[in-house]
């Protein structure tokens, strides 16, 4: 990891008066970088309700040179007990997301279309369902699942713990991590008491022109109203049903 790699170099020529002895180098994984990020996981994981806005860029290569930068914005709401909704804005096109335990659907704001399937489990249940049968991939859904920290830490070689930074204006720690096939870093909020995820920056450092996403997080509200009726979606007179086509099994 390019990013991790120079922190270890900075960190190695401070090293007088840490823990580590002069003689043994760091460890791949950084105990402090990887409490952290545990302690964020299990804050976000005992919140029984959620919401939170978010804000994603990312870049493409277009033939091997130039690189462009989309963008995508929404909102998300989540009842671990009664449901989830989500709001994506990606370009001139919006999308709604509505789980209410009982049915899942896709609505198509523009079209006033909608795609809609029976379903009952939880929010995890849900995530694998979509994506599996369907390819669909809820928005943030990483950041929301219990598996947060599995997803970061199982897939990580290495990790670094970078300091406090500020972000928005409030306090973070900055930690880098690094496996094979990408680096990324994420900032959480030096708050003991509601450690929220602030910011994450992912790199593709094989692809030229080491195109990134980055992915920031304002307005967490863990004691959210929720209207009644907020999960479950109710087509208009004129809204139009879809199909919805499984993708082809997988071997």
């Amino acid at each position: 990891m390019h990013v991790l790699k120079s922190a270890v170099s900075v960190c190695a020529v401070f090293a007088v008066g840490t823990a580590w002895a002069e003689s043994e180098p760091p460890p791949a994984m950084e105990p402090k970088a990887v409490e952290i990020i545990e302690q964020a996981a299990q804050y976000l994981s005992d919140q029984d309700q959620l919401s939170v806005n978010w804000f994603v860029s990312f870049d493409t290569v277009v033939e091997g040179r130039e690189k462009i930068t989309e963008v995508r914005s929404g909102h998300s709401l989540l009842d671990r007990e009664d449901g989830f909704y989500g709001y994506l804005e990606r370009g001139m096109a919006s999308r709604e997301f509505f789980y209410d335990g009982v049915n899942f659907t896709v609505h198509n704001v523009d079209n006033d279309a909608y795609a809609q399937i029976a379903f009952v489990g939880d929010f995890e249940d849900l995530v694998h369902r979509a994506r599996d049968e369907y390819d669909l991939e809820l928005p943030i859904w990483s950041v929301l699942s219990m598996q947060y920290s599995a997803d970061y830490l199982g897939s990580a070689e290495q990790s670094a713990y970078l300091g406090l930074t500020r972000v928005g204006g409030e306090v973070a720690h900055h930690i880098a991590l690094s496996n094979y096939d990408e680096d990324w870093q994420i900032w959480i909020a030096d708050d003991p008491e509601s450690p929220r995820l602030l910011m994450l920056v992912g790199t593709d450092p094989y692809t030229q022109g080491w195109p990134q996403y980055r992915a920031y997080f304002t307005g967490w509200n863990f004691a959210p109203e929720v209207p009644e009726g907020t999960f479950t979606y109710v087509p208009g007179a004129d809204s139009e049903r879809m199909s919805w086509p499984k993708v082809p099994e997988r071997n």
